[in-house]
């Protein structure tokens, strides 16, 4: 087997290791029936990130950026930190979020609209 195609097999199976651990985001919009799916990214440091989720037709997507936080009761932990963040759905929407920490592998939130429709969503690290 040649040098090239022995990183490449050992780059794409590191590559899907990395697939095993990830972020992933569920929620409920109170006027889309099922449950939303999706991924999350981690943001910097700092704290924060990003969700998507998607009903369950696929019709409709919203993207979470959520801010680093604002309050961390625990200095040294994750436990309880809370901050903001904005929704953005495909349908036009925009809902301002509220988050708060579980740990520092989770985080749940909730989010509402100019109308009043109201977003409850997790973030979870799964292995």
């Amino acid at each position: 087997m040649n040098p090239r195609t022995v990183l490449l097999i050992t780059i794409m199976s590191l590559l899907a290791a990395g697939c095993a651990f990830g972020y992933h985001a569920r929620g409920t919009l109170s006027d889309i029936p099922g449950e939303m799916r999706g991924k999350a990214f981690p943001g910097n440091t700092q704290g924060g990130g990003r969700f998507m989720l998607v009903d369950a037709r696929g019709a409709l997507r919203c993207d979470g950026e959520m801010a680093p936080p604002d309050t961390a009761p625990q200095p040294g932990s994750c436990l309880g930190e809370s901050g903001r963040g904005s929704i953005r759905c495909s349908d036009g929407r925009i809902l301002a979020a509220r988050w708060r920490a579980l740990s520092c592998r989770t985080f749940e939130g909730e989010a509402a609209d100019a109308q009043g429709n109201r977003l409850i969503f997790q973030v979870e690290r799964k292995r």
